[in-house]
This record gives structure tokens, sequence and C-alpha cells, in this order.
């Protein structure tokens, strides 16, 4: 019996996904439940289970490739299927000596012949190939240079290289473009030369994946849909800042981006209309609870997981949870659930010394908080006194809150800062 692996519908919007890795290669036994590769949509990369016991037969859709929903990516055959090279019907069964002898016949066999018996050559003659691809796949090379060499129809075995060991380089086939007319590329993502006043420059254009796309996307209808103002905001954390040692001091490490979640939540029980989403046709759905949606930076890109329920959960097991979810999104491993739901976004900048910035809102949440970098200031009115301070900025849709009740949540928000154990006093 043969089983197709189809391609999920992993969100309510996917219609295509990127494999991004096959865990199981062709012939590895697989039993249900395990994983056999990973995908890439719109918002996350997940891991796919196999939907039955068996024997990966074949791939269809390898690592980098996209597939549509419900279409075939690869094949599993059961352990028994007479039609997978491991079993065969009315034959005995090729045991691991046999399958050593036939490979030793294989390569005893001159170049070009065939099998007896075999249906399609194992080994295809130089002569029978491109001999100028044959020859540059085992020139020396980076990866880069070898692709480019190939977008470009260039001859890599023809080149002296000027690299470590002979090796062909980046220069090598600069100076060999110079002069030559604008070669057509193979991708049409990707342009090898670009020419500028001077002379002509190796380039690539990299196609975007699939999330990065998306989100592009959603900034685009954010910047022009949405008619959004930023306000910013200087407050002391000194206090802040000791209660968050405190904590490490007394064995409850916490994180400060949990921290400040936590009084943003707090915060927002007083203005719940930047706890929103714009709906359209004048209508805006305001939410009961808080679910923070705290921008991430990982090798894969900006995601934005969600912190659920900041306002009643206890601080420790939002930090245990944050601890999880930051996790996942380091190694590349949130789900779809992992980013759902977020009613209002915090993202900060500090760490990378940006002192302020303009975020934008994520729609169709209707607000969004930047922080910047904790800096030592002279204290207002007592020039000779320094304090740390950071500066926050909201950004917020005009439609749904007008400046006033932006600055009114900032002031807000400032006191709960400066003053966090009465905050926290005030909500035991």
């Amino acid at each position: 019996m043969r089983t197709e692996i189809l391609m999920p519908k992993l969100g309510l919007t996917m219609t295509q996904g990127t494999v991004m890795e096959w865990v199981k290669k062709v012939g590895d036994p697989v039993i249900k439940g395990e994983i056999l590769f990973t995908v890439e949509n719109d918002k996350a990369v997940v891991e796919v289970e196999s939907p039955a016991d068996g024997v990966l037969e074949e791939i269809l859709v390898p690592a980098g490739s996209t597939q549509e929903v419900g279409k075939a990516v690869a094949y599993l055959s059961a352990p028994d299927d007479s039609t997978h090279p491991s079993t065969l019907t009315g034959k005995e069964k090729p045991t691991a000596a046999s399958k050593r002898k036939e490979e030793r016949s294989q390569a005893e066999s001159p170049p070009g012949t065939k099998k007896r018996g075999s249906q399609e050559d194992k080994y295809e003659a130089p002569g029978k190939r491109d001999l100028k691809d044959f020859q540059s796949a085992y020139t020396p090379a980076s990866p880069l240079v070898k692709r480019l060499a190939q977008e470009n129809r260039i001859d890599l075995s023809t080149l002296r290289g000027t690299g470590p060991g002979g090796a062909v380089v980046e220069r090598d086939l600069s100076s060999l473009v110079q002069g030559k007319a604008e070669p057509t590329p193979a991708h049409p993502s990707r342009v090898f030369s670009s020419q500028s006043s001077s002379s002509r420059k190796i380039s690539i254009l990299q196609t975007l994946s699939p999330f990065q796309v998306r989100a592009a996307e959603r900034m685009v209808q954010s910047w022009t849909t949405i008619p959004q103002f930023t306000l910013w905001a200087d407050v002391e954390v000194d206090a802040l800042l000791s209660f968050h040692r405190a904590l490490k001091e007394r064995g409850t490490p916490l994180s400060f981006t949990v921290l400040l979640a936590k009084f943003l939540a707090f915060t927002l029980e007083q203005y719940p209309l930047l706890n929103a989403s714009w709906i359209g046709g004048g209508k805006v759905e305001v939410f009961s609870q808080v679910h923070v949606g705290i921008a991430v930076d990982t090798p894969a890109g900006l995601f934005v997981p969600v912190l659920r329920d900041c306002g009643t959960k206890p601080l420790q097991s939002l930090q245990e949870e944050w601890e999880e979810i930051s996790s996942r999104a380091k190694e590349g491993k949130l789900s779809p659930e992992d980013i759902a739901g977020g009613t209002i976004t915090l993202t900060n900048l500090g760490m990378f010394g940006i002192k302020r910035f303009q975020a934008i809102v994520n729609p169709p949440q209707v607000a969004i908080l930047s922080v910047g970098e904790v800096l030592r200031r002279p204290k207002e009115g007592s020039p000779t006194t320094f304090v740390s301070m950071i500066e926050f900025g909201l950004s917020a849709d005009h439609r749904v809150a007008d400046g006033a009740y932006g600055a009114r949540f900032l002031k807000s928000f400032k006191s709960a800062l400066e003053t966090p154990l009465l905050t926290l006093a005030s909500r035991a």
C-alpha cells in the first residue's frame, strides 16, 4: 500500500508551503507520529508528522521547494509493499552482502555501460553529458561561486583561480564579466551583475521566504491603510530595575520583557481601545484579555510569538511560558498557535543601543509599544543627580484612538513603571 504525504494546511490563509528540511530520507523506516519534515508557511516553521507507519519511498518536493496545500510532497510505502525497493515479489530479498557485490560490480563496469537487465542507465558517460558541467563540478570553488557560474553559463574549468589552493573566488568571476553583455539569469529572482557608473559589480537578489513575503505585505498594508501616529515618553526606571534585580537575587529571575508585558497589561485595563482590533465599517473589537505579541529576532527573521493573558497570570507563570516560547522561536519551531491571537505588540531594540524608534502597527491590532535603550541622564530639576531612563514610544491607529487618548495611556504607563511595588500591591 502506498500512502501520499500531502502539504498540510497550517492556517486559514495558507495556500502553499515551503519544505524547509526533510528529517527522514528515502529508505528510512517511519513510525506514525514521527516528524517527517518541516514546513514554512506565511507565519511560522512547523514540524509535520507521518500519518502512518511505513518506509519513505520517494520525496517529490526537496528541501527549499514549494508545494500547494493538499498536493503530494512524498510517498510512503508499507514495509511489505511490493512496489518498494526494499521488498521483492517472487525474488529473494537483497542482503547486505549482495548489495555490496552489486555496488562493486557497478563500480567495475566501464563508464557508459548498462547493467544487464536494468531499465535505465545508472551512470552516463561524460561523452553523453555536458563535459564542461562535469569538469566545473570538480573545480575548487565555493558553493556561491559555483552557483553564480552556473547561472551565467561560465565554465569554471577554464578559469585560473586566485584563491587558496587555486580555488576560483568571486573576484575571478568579476574580472571575467567586465565588458560582457548582461547575462540572462537562470532564476528570475537572482541577478549576477549590475551596472554602475564605474564598473560592473557582482550582486545577488535573493527570494524572500513565504513568511517574509507575508510580513512585508502586512507592513505595506499597515503603512498605507492605517492613519497611525507615534508618541514618545521618557520613563525613569531605577525603581523598576531595582525590583528586577531583587527578584533575581531571591532566586526567581525574570525577563525584563516579561516584566514590561505585565505592566503594559495592567495599564491597558484603563485604556481598552488600545487592546483592540480594527474590524472595519466603523467597528472595533475590544478584548477582555491582554495577549502581548513580543517581537523576537531569530536566524529565520522577525517573529512575534504571543504571551497570553498577561493581566491575570502570575509573573512566574508568564516567565516559564516565555522561556518555552522564546526557545522555540530561536530554534525555528514556533507553531501557528504560538504567534496567533495577539492583541497588542511589544518591541524592544534597546539591546542594540537604539534610543528611540517608530514602530509600525501590526494589523489588525491598533497599537504597538516600542522600547529603547536604558540611558543614564540628569534627573529633571537636579542636574547633578543621574537616573536611568528609557524612552517608550506608542504607535496607534488614529481611527480607534486619538492622540490625547494615547498620551493619557503613556502617562499612566509611566506612573506604573516608576512605582512598580505600589502598582503590584494595588493589584494584589
